[in-house]
């Protein structure tokens, strides 16, 4: 599909990736643009870039009520973005499987990360069913294909979410309706190392998303190293596994 006049709702629009796939959706003529955060004070910003174009809505995506209300005012939306998600708690222990004081913030990130996205994808699909066009993008992360042990509970997310987006797309294979994972690398975020001179722009990993996206790409890799990390992983897949467990292995090897 093209993303020149396409209605669009992106999740997660008031910074960072979601920001910047708002920007590159006016660059590039999208008549309608349904930019979605959780903070209601941040939506006016991400409004001005073009009130004529841009509404936005406050949606906390993993909040059922507020998703149905959402998708019952965006009806003609054609193009999807499930751009929003959470990193994991700040303790990185809990971010663990065998450290974690329990697996509460594996289950949320489950939830957010991965349930809820679908769930997106699920209110908002039979509508393009119907109409025979539209596209999803969901965006996952270059971790949806190996565990990095410092975030082992957001990889499994992201790697469950990259194989729904699998199931989803045999599902609506015949049907007109395209919807593509982006495995994003590294991008310049206020999450991420200020000091790499090389990281993407939110802007610039969008438009490599679109190009890609528009030629009939289904596994999208953007972003720093996101395709040399797909080719070394298929390379050999144990060998990489190992390397990681080799560099966030803890010295003292405690599990306290």
């Amino acid at each position: 599909m093209k993303i020149e006049g396409s209605v669009a709702l992106v999740t997660g629009s008031n910074r960072g990736i979601g920001l910047g796939f708002v920007k590159v959706l006016l660059e590039r003529g999208a008549s309608k643009v349904y930019a979605t955060a959780r903070d209601a004070s941040s939506l006016p910003d991400v409004v001005d870039l073009d009130p004529s174009r841009i509404t936005g809505f406050v949606l906390d995506i993993d909040d059922d009520a507020q998703r149905r209300s959402v998708a019952g005012q965006t009806g003609d939306t054609s193009l999807l973005i499930n751009n929003a998600g959470v990193p994991g708690s700040e303790d990185e222990n809990e971010r663990r499987f065998l450290r974690a004081s329990s697996l509460d913030d594996a289950r949320r990130l489950m939830e957010t990360d991965c349930f809820s996205p679908i769930e997106m994808c699920r209110l908002f699909l039979p509508n393009m069913v119907q109409r025979g066009e539209g596209g999803v993008i969901n965006i996952l992360s270059i971790g949806a294909i190996f565990c990095l042990p410092s975030h082992a509970s957001y990889c499994a997310a992201k790697g469950a979410q990259a194989l729904m987006t699998m199931g989803l797309r045999a599902d609506l294979d015949g049907t007109g309706v395209d919807i593509a994972g982006v495995y994003t690398g590294g991008v310049r975020t206020r999450m991420s190392a200020r000091d790499i001179p090389t990281l993407l722009t939110p802007e610039e990993h969008a438009r490599d998303v679109f190009d890609a996206f528009e030629a009939g790409e289904r596994h999208i890799f953007a972003g720093l190293g996101a395709g040399e990390m797909r080719d070394t992983i298929l390379a050999d897949p144990g060998a990489f596994e190992q390397r990681q467990i080799e560099r966030f292995r803890n010295p003292e090897k405690a599990w306290d």
